[in-house]
């Protein structure tokens, strides 16, 4: 089974899960909270909740099977994409607004280093995205920059919320199957932690353990620090239920949401 670490803003909470259940919680300074909104829209941006004390186990429902669904890519060899905003690239848009319109956007901030797109509701991107459907800002879209403020999820929100002209760098992830089996290994070699408003499982780290031999062993689809497991045993949706979807499962099917790597 996972068992998964979540953040946010009133409780500490230190405790750590020893590595047979392949999490350890992260130091609380590694958590990012996002700081009050001072208008009316304070609800356009959800910044992760609090650490909660540890997560009690799902459990799977009785007699349910694990059924892997592969992205329409999965077959083909993650990388860069041939077009400018397919998946894997990086790119650059420029998005205006007027000072009341709302932002419209849910983010996961968890990385500290960028807004991972949760939901995109009425506002300012849902605008724009209706006028430029081709370079369409997606879920699972990671800004990595706002105006100058780069790879710091607090800067990034902070230019979001005062700027009215936001120059933009994101990354469009790509998506690639993993499987790996638990066997007899006491850690499956990740590292996890997850924002509970998010739709995602992020690996902190890759250690020994069977995801470090799939990447030994597949090296056109490794996986990296602060990739996303978007779907675990057919199951997509919130961070529970990804980690209900591992319990007592022997083989864990995952999709992977991979980011290029910045510096």
């Amino acid at each position: 089974m996972f068992v998964g670490c979540c953040c946010a803003k009133d409780e500490p909470h230190n405790a750590s899960v020893d590595d047979g259940k392949i999490v350890q919680d992260m130091p609380r300074k590694e958590v990012v909270m996002m700081p009050e909104m001072p208008r009316a829209a304070e609800k356009e941006i959800m910044a992760p909740p609090p650490v909660v004390d540890p997560p009690v186990p799902l459990m799977r429902p009785p007699g349910s099977t694990p059924a892997l669904e592969l992205p329409k890519d999965s077959k083909k060899e993650h990388g860069s994409s041939s077009l400018p905003y397919g998946p894997g690239s990086t790119f650059s848009v420029t998005i205006v607004r007027s000072s009341s319109d709302p932002i419209g956007l849910d983010i996961d901030l968890i990385d500290g280093i960028s807004a991972v797109v949760v939901d995109i509701k009425e506002g300012a991107v849902h605008s724009w995205n209706e006028k430029n459907p081709e370079i369409a800002l997606k879920l699972n879209d990671r800004i990595i920059e706002v105006n100058g403020a780069r790879l710091e999820s607090n800067s990034i929100v902070s230019r979001l919320k005062s700027d009215t002209t936001w120059a933009l760098q994101v990354q469009r992830p790509s998506e690639f199957a993993v499987s790996i089996s638990r066997a007899d290994a006491p850690s499956l070699g990740m590292d996890l932690r997850y924002a509970p408003n998010g739709t995602t499982l992020m690996i902190t780290q890759v250690g020994d353990g069977p995801m470090q031999d799939w990447n030994s062993e597949n090296p056109d689809r490794v996986v990296h620090k602060h990739d996303r497991i978007i779907q675990l045993n057919g199951v997509r949706g919130a961070p529970t239920a990804l980690l209900q979807a591992s319990e007592d499962a022997e083989t864990l099917n995952m999709v992977i949401a991979h980011y290029p790597q910045v510096m």
